[in-house]
């Protein structure tokens, strides 16, 4: 086991004291390093008679003895603190050993652990350390009653702490005012709000996800709407694609004078709904949880729009609201307006997929009051989503789903027969032009998902940007995070986490202190006070390594590694056709396919690249190949694999415990998890899929002609990766992917001249 430390705020010792006395552990500088230890453990929430410094003695009798402390004695001890069992996990003669093993912040040990000032220092560092079942202790022994839940704010390291009780939270719901009207009603699509926020006499901090989800979502309408994945690619006609960029617009309807609630209070109320545990990590911290989901949901208005900016209007209109500057209603009705008096107009953003693609592309329109987004496994493109490189290419694990198929799972206005009588008909219209625009047939770029493109708008970026995203996703792909961090201007504060999972979350993992680095970062954010939070660029987990955490500077390195395909002029090839029976098999079960396809059963040219030295991949491999096929219509598909049977993560975390991390004061429990090293034959370390007519460049549609050499150059997936001295590249190029592209059984043949082509491999220097 190995924690990973990145929110611990290097304080002076003078600040240390007085955040020690503020939690009611006053230390008399006057008294021995071990009347220290001893007011701390009789201060904070510890149970001294369960404790032991030694096989031979127990904390209570060498408290009582005239013996002196040691740093074997401390360590010992803070390690019990930690959740650490003695004499089976750690020895207490191996306590230091174990300790460092663990990476704990520690003071140099070659200063003696009777100096007061130097304990006391180390003291610190434990309280702000993380325990065995991913709290840290001064969270811990806060739940156990340290500080009072006051509704009060207290702070320690920087960090806000759970005081706020959540025992008599208040939720309610209101209807805020969007600008825009997605079924042209001629009046303003309404976006249902959920609040749940401590008593507090104050202004409160809002931590707000926006979510498609949460009041409810359609899988029958879903299923049903999947595209056929089997058919002929089709053939394009030779063009320049033209885009028209045109700006949102918001209707301008007179608003009809309501009056206000009285006492501003709301009317309606809730008991239970889905919450994010970082949200409510944050709920007893003191920062309100918002939960929205905009047009064309279970309680609001309008249609699914998918992503454009209309459904990011009606996100951003509930920021509007909480700084006072559009209206929000106790009902559907529109009897009474309300306000959010009780809001300091402070926002950051939080969630994963769908939920991180709203905050995404809410930051793009540099909304006031927006202040942090923490964007995980977010869309920044919904073409890169839905396509690639002018292919249709269904995300992964979802074959068949585009985005009408994903509005159909979000229309949940469905779900309520009323919405269906009144809106269902005008629905279906407004959805199959949806299907007709978004154009499944061709995968073309067009003015359509150029509409749902942010990275555009990356320049009105105001708020400060967490991304974090899976280098195992191929769900919502690395490209989204990798563009985004690359489209934002010089001035944005930026900072990524990119794990070694897919299409996870990352806040409940035991090995690194996620949502205390957070905590830290809102606290400073959100409180309007100083960021002291020293952050790397980029933090980025090793892969092949349990439990490892390192900061590097940037998310793509600009030093090239060029390697080769091929050296002799013996030509490589592969069939896209399959006999019938294989081809069913594998469009039954992509994964059969993919365990064939990387043990080099399928139909690909299986190339074995030898890594003599070791590299860090950071960026996107780039291939630039000579081929040919015998069609003029053809798709490429390639990826690379770390091959080789070895300890390798699992891309999905473990749960290592059950309900145990508490977000504050007995209020939610989460589970402890961890992606956890297994043995693998291989490893994915990147994909990438092209449709050949779009070989030069995205807007551009080319003819393929037959039997002519082609140059193609292929990005793949960024991803950042060590490749150990001797380890095995493994390159597949092949055609169609069961898992992601059409399924083409056409008879065609493709060949690659190998040494006229070459993969560069950007790396770290």
């Amino acid at each position: 086991m190995q924690f990973n430390h990145f929110s611990i705020i290097d304080k002076p010792i003078a600040q240390q004291i007085i955040e020690l006395a503020e939690l009611g552990i006053i230390f008399d500088m006057e008294l021995s390093a071990k009347q220290t230890l001893t007011t701390l453990l009789t201060t904070a929430p510890v149970e001294q008679t369960s404790l032991a410094v030694s096989q031979e003695q127990t904390l209570v009798d060498f408290l009582a003895a005239d013996t002196s402390l040691t740093w074997d004695i401390f360590y010992g001890v803070g390690l019990q603190l930690l959740g650490f069992v003695a004499n089976f996990e750690f020895q207490f003669s191996c306590a230091i050993t174990f300790a460092q093993d663990l990476n704990l912040p520690m003071v140099e040990l070659d200063s003696d652990a009777s100096d007061t000032p130097t304990l006391i220092q180390a003291i610190y560092l434990l309280m702000n350390s993380r325990q065995k079942n991913g709290m840290t202790l001064i969270d811990h022994w806060v739940s156990e009653g340290l500080l009072a839940a006051d509704n009060q704010y207290h702070f320690f390291n920087d960090k806000a702490l759970a005081t706020f009780d959540t025992q008599t939270l208040i939720r309610e719901v209101i209807y805020v005012e969007s600008p825009v009207d997605t079924q042209n009603r001629g009046t303003y699509d309404l976006i249902k709000v959920q609040i749940i926020r401590p008593q507090f006499d104050g202004d409160l901090p809002v931590v707000m996800t926006a979510s498609p989800y949460h009041l409810g979502i359609n899988e029958i309408a879903n299923d049903t709407k999947l595209h056929e994945m089997t058919g002929s690619l089709a053939k394009k006609t030779p063009h320049l694609i033209e885009l028209s960029d045109q700006p949102t617009a918001f209707p301008d309807y007179d608003r009809v004078e309501v009056p206000a609630a009285p006492d501003n209070q709301a009317t309606e109320h809730f008991t239970h709904g889905w919450t994010y545990s970082l949200n409510d990590y944050f709920l007893s911290r003191g920062f309100a949880s918002i939960y929205v989901a905009s047009v064309g949901t279970r309680g609001s208005d309008g249609f699914q729009t998918s992503g454009d900016y209309q459904q990011i209007a009606g996100v951003t209109a509930v920021i509007d609201w909480l700084n006072g500057r559009t209206r929000a209603f106790t009902s559907r009705q529109k009897t009474h307006t309300i306000t959010a008096d009780w809001a300091s107009g402070h926002v950051a953003m939080t969630g994963k997929s769908y939920l991180g693609t709203l905050a995404y592309g809410a930051a793009t329109t540099g909304v006031a009051g927006l202040d942090v987004i923490l964007a995980e496994a977010g869309i920044t493109n919904w073409y890169d989503y839905y396509r690639e490189n002018g292919l249709v290419r269904s995300p992964g694990g979802f074959p068949g789903e585009d985005l009408d198929v994903l509005a159909e799972l979000t229309y949940s206005k469905n779900l309520d027969a009323a919405d269906f009588v009144k809106h269902n008909a005008s629905y279906q219209e407004q959805l199959a032009d949806m299907t007709t625009q978004l154009d499944h047939e061709s995968g073309d770029y067009n003015s359509y998902w150029h509409a749902r493109n942010y990275l555009p708008n990356a320049d009105k970026v105001t708020a400060d940007i967490l991304l974090v995203h899976g280098l195992q996703d191929f769900n919502v792909t690395t490209s989204h995070a990798f563009n985004f961090w690359h489209a934002l201007p010089e001035h944005i504060t930026k900072h990524a986490f990119l794990h070694q999972g897919s299409h996870v979350y990352m806040n409940n993992w035991q090995s690194i202190d996620f949502s205390e680095t957070v905590n830290a970062y809102f606290t400073a954010k959100l409180l309007s006070r100083d960021l002291t939070l020293n952050l790397p660029a980029v933090i980025w987990q090793k892969n092949k390594v349990s439990q490892s955490f390192t900061g590097l500077a940037s998310f793509g390195a600009q030093d090239i590694e060029t390697m080769q395909l091929g050296y002799d002029e013996k030509l490589a090839q592969f069939d896209n056709q399959y006999p019938d029976a294989i081809f069913k098999q594998y469009s039954q079960n992509f994964h059969q396919f993919k365990a064939d396809l990387f043990e080099g059963k399928a139909n690909a040219t299986c190339i074995d690249i030898h890594i003599p030295e070791k590299i860090c991949l950071n960026g996107q491999i780039v291939l630039d190949l000579r081929l040919k096929l015998t069609d003029s219509k053809g798709i490429l598909s390639a990826q690379v694999l770390d091959l080789g049977n070895k300890k390798r993560l699992t891309d999905v975390p473990t749960t290592l415990d059950l309900k145990t991390i508490d977000r504050g004061r007995n209020f939610m429990l989460d589970d402890l998890k961890e992606l956890t090293l297994v043995d693998k034959p291989y490893q994915v370390v990147t994909k990438g899929f092209m449709n050949l007519q779009n070989r030069q460049k995205l807007t551009e549609i080319n003819s393929v002609t037959p039997d002519e050499w082609t140059k193609v150059e292929l990005r793949l997936q960024p991803t950042i990766y060590d490749f150990e001295a001797n380890d095995t590249l493994r390159l597949l190029l092949y055609s169609t992917d069961f898992e992601h592209t059409i399924r083409d059984n056409r008879d065609v043949t493709y060949q690659l001249n190998l040494q006229k082509s070459r993969l560069y491999i950007p790396k770290e220097s």
